[in-house]
């Protein structure tokens, strides 16, 4: 069994989602990808995740949030950190952008897309950096 904290990436954009686990896996993370929502929760049930990447806009345009409501409400999965990437802002042309809520956003932080790769890294860091010291 690998040491290597592992990131599951839930994207339909494979190419995105590429990118993103090459610049994980670099940082010597272990990832898995997921297309859709779906298929990213069997995928996080299975690997129990150090991390979720989220993208928001997959088969639906909401189909993030659902999914992140679906994660918070499982006892076994709500305490994983979850990192919301996503475009809808500038997609739908929506005058705001989103934050984590307990109730109507149950994220750990929210990023819009496009992101740096230095920006990914750090906001990864960061993430596991505060789960560890919540639940060590």
């Amino acid at each position: 069994m690998s040491d290597k904290k592992m990131i599951v990436i839930i994207d339909d954009d494979a190419e995105f989602s590429a990118g993103m686990q090459e610049i994980l896996e670099h940082e010597d993370f272990a990832t898995a990808h997921a297309p859709n929502g779906k298929e990213g929760l069997a995928l996080v049930e299975k690997m129990h995740p150090a991390l979720i990447i989220l993208d928001v806009m997959m088969d639906y345009n909401t189909e993030g949030f659902d999914v992140s409501k679906a994660l918070a409400s499982r006892k076994e999965l709500a305490t994983i950190p979850v990192l919301l990437i996503t475009g809808i802002s500038r997609e739908m042309n929506l005058p705001f952008s989103f934050e984590a809520h307990e109730k109507y956003l149950p994220v750990t932080d929210v990023i819009e897309k496009p992101i740096q790769p230095q920006k990914l890294i750090e906001k990864v860091h960061n993430l596991l950096t505060e789960q560890s010291q919540t639940n060590p």
